[in-house]
């Protein structure tokens, strides 16, 4: 439930105002910038687009809710987000 606590692993939830943020790390420069291409493009679908920052091998990622309440369309945006990271083996 969006409501309680934080409703997914790894993110950050502030409530004023309401954001999720997370940093992703990175091996190399070129799988830092697949992400920010697949974060574009889900962002474009999505139509809600989030606050980036970024180096060489990190970026951090703020998805806000426009001063309202975080909702599933946000937390599911997180979530693909979080798909596009590659998993540590």
């Amino acid at each position: 439930m969006v409501e309680d606590g934080n409703p997914i692993p790894g993110w950050q939830r502030q409530d004023l105002p309401p954001t999720l943020s997370r940093r992703f790390e990175f091996e190399s420069y070129p799988e830092t910038r697949r992400f920010l291409d697949g974060v574009a493009k889900l962002a474009d679908e999505a139509q809600h687009y989030p606050n980036l920052s970024f180096g060489k091998t990190y970026v951090s990622v703020t998805l806000d809710a426009d001063g309202k309440k975080l909702t599933p369309d946000i937390v599911a945006l997180a979530q693909k987000i979080d798909a596009l990271a590659p998993k540590a083996g």
